[in-house]
């Protein structure tokens, strides 16, 4: 299916490096045979948004790298923690006297026919809907001065999750206006990519064997009609030790 021209302009204008979905989820098994990783020596790590339109991209990784660790919360933060961390741990095959892990997690965004960012269609459903409804919420909580930006960590018992994005956005917003929704989210993008080292410290905590560690960030992109895209971000290979980071590159 085709996006629509409105939609389509706005998505080149606003993520001009993303790609479409199908084709990022094969890009992560093509950048990665070359190091040894393939389905059946890998545990995917799957932090993708908990609303129901991110299902299709994480059944798509699933059939490329097989069942997959849930790490998802409320727009794709990486909330499950040390304890569930180290749980995920022990759960990759080891071949080669190694421990493979392909760690995805996107937040995710939409856009509809006419081009509004924020707004998606889903079947069934009247009306406008909206993605991702956390961030938004967080967004208009921001812009109206509602969310706690002190006195951290902040955590609502009762909404532990929305909780975390009031806790770990705020501090990485830049000096001056407040971004768009879009911007927002690449803010998300960015305080995930920073989580991902941490999962990767604690996924070595109790390990006897190397461990190699994949990572796609990005943002995930609902458009109209079914359409998804995402636009990679920070994407690498951490092999431990004394080895180099290592980019991968989309092209």
């Amino acid at each position: 299916m085709t996006t629509p021209k409105a939609a389509s302009l706005v998505l080149r204008s606003t993520f001009p490096d993303a790609i479409p979905a199908t084709g990022f989820v094969r890009a992560t098994r093509e950048l990665l045979a070359p190091h040894g990783f393939h389905a059946a020596n890998s545990l995917p790590l799957i932090a993708t948004c908990r609303d129901e339109l991110a299902f299709n991209l994480t059944a798509r990784l699933q059939d490329t790298w097989g069942a997959g660790f849930n790490m998802a919360g409320l727009a794709g933060m990486i909330v499950l923690g040390r304890t569930g961390i180290l749980a995920a741990a022990s759960h990759a095959p080891i071949e080669d006297g190694i421990r493979r892990f392909v760690l995805v997690a996107l937040p995710h965004i939409g856009i509809d026919a006419t081009g509004v960012i924020g707004n998606v269609e889903r079947p069934g459903v009247p009306g406008v809907s909206h993605t991702c409804g956390a961030l938004m919420a967080l967004h208009d909580e921001l812009r109206g001065d509602n969310a706690p930006t002190g006195d951290y960590p902040f955590l609502d018992l009762l909404d532990p999750e929305q909780g975390m994005l009031r806790d770990r956005i705020p501090p990485w917003l830049p000096e001056g206006p407040l971004p768009d929704l879009a911007g927002l989210t690449r803010i998300a993008r960015d305080v995930i990519t920073a989580d991902t080292h941490k999962v990767i410290t604690v996924l070595r905590e109790r390990q006897t064997v190397p461990v190699h560690v994949a990572v796609f960030t990005g943002i995930h992109i609902n458009g109209p009609g079914g359409t998804e895209y995402v636009e990679p971000g920070a994407c690498y290979l951490d092999r431990g030790a004394d080895e180099p980071e290592l980019e991968l590159l989309f092209d």
